[in-house]
């Protein structure tokens, strides 16, 4: 009889380490159909150039809804999103989940432990970073997006303005569905964050500096819902035939003239493409080395523009730049 209980003992607590699933987060900043990059230009829906420069925010209360309708909160409660990051290791649940049908989060901390401070945390702790906590407003900052807005119309940010969302007022509940599979001995999550349906409806020009809880900040966050910033995506390659090690900058030190360095990962010869944020083409050239670089000796006008690298297989790759005369 004691060596039935323990070996029933003991294929329990087994069953019960192996039961358990990895949930990882990745997702995918973007502007409008572009990915983020800070201080890329893009166009608002006013088609004025912006610069994003500061994308940070909260999540909290991460709750998982799986395998018809059974729901697991994760352990880690807090997660600092920054706007450059994709991955987050969202840690380890029990059950063993084969289906994702759901994810529910607050935008924000949670009020319990908004009263708190970085000083209270640990270091590495989501809630210790003490740029997201207003010493004014006695809140973390639930979001923040920083950046500038072309205010002249001559395509060239000049004005700069800054949303600190603060306030338990501002905390925002949401669901995504997310129907995902699992994979190996995890979920992975792919969400896709639209930064510009952050900004709908708000007149960029006009906001300055606010770090509190007023119309601004309050229409920010309500957008998160309103206007579906977050959604589930099967996966956030932008392409599978595009290498993430293709590279393409622009040395923007010379602003009346920018140097192009490229450097692609194939044998094939490319086509480059410059055009303005209309789609006029300024210059073109075919049959370019896959590495090397294009200084522009052309007199482009101010504005903003985007070189287009196009290999024989009509796979395209772009970055955008400013020229300043």
């Amino acid at each position: 009889m004691l060596n039935k209980l323990f070996f029933l003992l003991l294929f329990s607590s087994c069953w019960s380490l192996h039961a358990q699933t990895d949930v990882a987060l990745n997702i995918q900043h973007k502007f409008g159909q572009s990915n983020y990059t800070p201080n890329q230009p893009y166009v608002d829906d006013e088609n004025r150039v912006i610069l994003i420069t500061r994308i940070q925010y909260y999540l909290s209360n991460i709750e998982l809804t799986h395998d018809g309708g059974q729901s697991v909160l994760i352990n880690k409660q807090h997660l600092l999103m920054e706007g450059e990051t994709s991955v987050y290791n969202l840690g380890t649940v029990s059950p063993e989940i084969q289906q994702l049908e759901a994810l529910n989060f607050d935008l924000g901390v949670d009020p319990n432990l908004n009263n708190s401070r970085p000083v209270n945390h640990p270091i590495g702790h989501a809630l210790a970073e003490n740029r997201m906590y207003s010493e004014n407003q006695q809140s973390y900052i639930f979001l923040a997006i920083e950046g500038m807005v072309d205010t002249d119309g001559d395509q060239t940010p000049d004005k700069p303005f800054s949303f600190r969302a603060t306030g338990n007022q501002l905390l925002r509940n949401m669901t995504i569905q997310a129907t995902t599979s699992r994979s190996d001995a995890g979920i992975k999550i792919n969400l896709v964050a639209n930064i510009a349906n952050w900004l709908k409806e708000i007149d960029l020009e006009f906001v300055g500096h606010q770090e509190n809880s007023a119309t601004d900040n309050r229409t920010l966050c309500n957008n998160t819902d309103d206007h579906s910033v977050f959604y589930n995506v099967a996966t956030t390659s932008v392409s599978t035939l595009v290498s993430p090690q293709n590279q393409i900058n622009v040395d923007s030190r010379l602003s009346i003239a920018p140097t192009i360095y490229y450097n692609f990962y194939t044998a094939e010869q490319l086509d480059m493409t410059i055009t303005n944020v209309n789609g006029t083409y300024f210059i073109q050239r075919s049959n370019l080395n896959p590495q090397g670089d294009f200084y522009m000796d052309n007199d482009l006008a101010s504005g903003i523009y985007i070189v287009i690298f196009t290999t024989p297989k009509g796979i395209r790759q772009c970055q955008r730049f400013i020229i300043r005369n």
